[in-house]
């Protein structure tokens, strides 16, 4: 631990030194707290979580209507918060949900910045529910945690949020220069003109917020893929479904790479592209879900 607490002080200098400014961290929520308490227990039952939702009006209202969505409608009628969690959205959903949702809270961007906020949430939902559906067809008995995984999905690049929150002037420079350079990575673009990626300042934050081993590794590694770590299964995963989004967008698909991660997760690729059309399918409903984000 305390070695892991030294790497997040260093990677906070680095930042200090690099851009000359003092950085200002921002706490976390009482919501996103209890949240976290809340994952850290043993043995969790419903209440304790409907609790939470309830105490916050606005996540409740949005938990409600995420219920409510065609992408988790159910022909049960809803009428309390324990009923959208029991009967549309489940337990896991409901928590990550709302753990992003209180840490998108956080993070007000400037106005001309919202945009880049709209589309951040949108495509963190896209691959969070697109590693949702991979997870489930993978063999029961190599599945990861299936709230984890998602949330590494709903997380992965957060660090680009953090960049225009905490940086804003530098977050513009980086966007003109992959505008100029769009054969270039965004994490070259970084180290370039920051000595860091997004990812370093994301994981350095979540580490400070106390976010499991699984998540921040995830997201460390997720463009490394000669990662052959503990945690080799969420970094594949965030990986398959970049891969995949990366068709959507007009990219060619490297079918050779797509067997690869399909092979590592236990999967087939008309599995992996079954998912994505379950994804495509529901893209009204994550674009109105997206905007929760953002409001």
């Amino acid at each position: 631990m305390r070695a892991t607490a030294d790497i997040v002080n260093l990677t906070i200098r680095r930042i200090e030194q690099r851009l000359g400014k003092t950085l200002e961290i921002p706490p976390l929520s009482p919501t996103a707290q209890k949240i976290l308490q809340l994952r850290s227990q043993p043995d969790i039952h419903v209440d304790q979580l409907t609790a939470i939702i309830e105490s916050d009006p606005a996540l409740a209202a949005q938990v409600m209507s995420w219920a409510a969505s065609p992408l988790y409608a159910t022909e049960v009628r809803i009428c309390s918060i324990e009923d959208a969690i029991v009967r549309a959205l489940g337990f896991d959903l409901v928590m990550n949900l709302a753990l992003g949702l209180a840490l998108g809270k956080k993070l007000i961007l400037p106005s001309e910045l919202q945009q880049a906020n709209i589309n951040h949430w949108k495509h963190a939902l896209y691959s969070a529910t697109l590693i949702e559906g991979l997870v489930r067809q993978m063999p029961a008995a190599s599945r990861p945690e299936p709230g984890l995984a998602y949330l590494a999905g709903l997380l992965h690049n957060f660090g680009n949020l953090l960049l225009a929150y905490l940086f804003p002037h530098y977050f513009q420079l980086l966007q003109k220069q992959l505008d100029h350079n769009p054969q270039q990575s965004p994490q070259e673009v970084e180290m370039e003109l920051l000595g860091m990626t997004r990812d370093d300042i994301c994981v350095s934050l979540l580490h400070l917020w106390r976010m499991p081993e699984e998540l921040t590794t995830a997201i460390a590694q997720q463009h490394n893929p000669n990662y052959s770590g503990p945690f080799l299964t969420y970094c594949r995963l965030l990986q398959l479904a970049r891969l995949l989004l990366t068709e959507v967008n007009g990219a060619s698909l490297a079918d050779d790479q797509l067997s690869r991660l399909c092979n590592d997760l236990q999967l087939g690729p008309s599995q992996a592209r079954h998912a994505l059309d379950r994804v495509m399918a529901a893209e009204q409903a994550l674009r109105l879900l997206s905007e929760q984000f953002t409001h």
